[in-house]
């Protein structure tokens, strides 16, 4: 059986990052929950992520910030063309000052990560 691990575990991961990495993984994490409230949020693979009928995202402290990214990436609409990979990474986006966030712009992402799993 599967056990579901508490969404206290994405509040240690977050406590245990720099002052800067927590602002940037709130600010992620609020826009996740705002878009999408009924998304499960768990912590796999060593990082936060999200899911509904399947992964839907994850974010993941990264050397000079934090990555925000999508399992299923490669199928989104993403004219600012923001989400990179490499080296068989999932598609993300890089993130390093809150300045680098944009609200609207993540929460459509999130809406159709979500919408490609319900399909």
């Amino acid at each position: 059986m599967r056990s579901k691990i508490s969404t206290n575990q994405v509040d240690e991961y977050i406590d245990k990052l720099s002052t800067e990495k927590q602002l940037l993984a709130q600010a992620v994490r609020q826009i996740i929950n705002q878009t999408a409230s009924h998304l499960e949020e768990c912590v796999r693979w060593e990082n936060p992520c999200y899911f509904f009928y399947g992964p839907v995202c994850y974010f993941a402290s990264s050397r000079s910030g934090l990555h925000f990214g999508f399992f299923r990436g490669k199928e989104l609409s993403d004219p600012h063309k923001r989400l990179v990979s490499r080296n068989g990474q999932l598609p993300h986006i890089k993130l390093r000052t809150l300045e680098d966030i944009d609200s609207e712009y993540f929460s459509d992402l999130v809406r159709q990560a979500v919408l490609l799993n319900q399909n």
